[in-house]
């Protein structure tokens, strides 16, 4: 009779890890991302006040840190460094939407396009004839006068 051959099973070649791999950045936690989230977001709100105290026009700010924000958030290897420019990012987007807005309304108010216009035209006594105001505070006195009387 022949020998039975005991052969190895070796896993697959291409299969999955057999143990899950540690993560490089195990000690990130959802909380420091936040954290610098925010330090970029506050970075960038003291760099614009900073420039515009210096004399920069406000769009031309929000536009560069909002580019530099983009850069980094895109192409920074470290995820730290992405957290500071996704708040870089949102701060100088904010910033030009409130830019943007308040010119918006500007110029709505420079035009007198206001919901106040468009209302019914106020009535001015000086448009009145003359006398007629004078008539109209008599007859008003001599209904007042009838109807206390009665």
């Amino acid at each position: 009779m022949a020998k039975k051959k005991n052969k190895k099973h070796r896993p697959f070649r291409n299969a999955g890890p057999s143990r899950p791999r540690s993560s490089a950045n195990a000690d990130e936690t959802s909380l420091t991302r936040l954290a610098y989230t925010a330090g970029g977001a506050g970075g960038v709100a003291l760099a614009g006040a900073f420039l515009a105290h210096e004399g920069m026009s406000p769009k031309t700010i929000a536009a560069a840190l909002g580019a530099t924000g983009v850069a980094l958030a895109w192409k920074a290897g470290d995820p730290a460094m992405r957290s500071v420019g996704a708040g870089a990012m949102s701060a100088a987007g904010a910033q030009l939407a409130l830019l943007m807005i308040e010119e918006h309304d500007r110029k709505k108010a420079d035009t007198g396009t206001t919901t106040a216009d468009v209302s019914a035209p106020k009535r001015q006594s000086a448009s009145l004839p003359p006398g007629a105001l004078e008539n109209a505070l008599a007859r008003a006195q001599a209904r007042l006068a009838l109807s206390e009387g009665t």
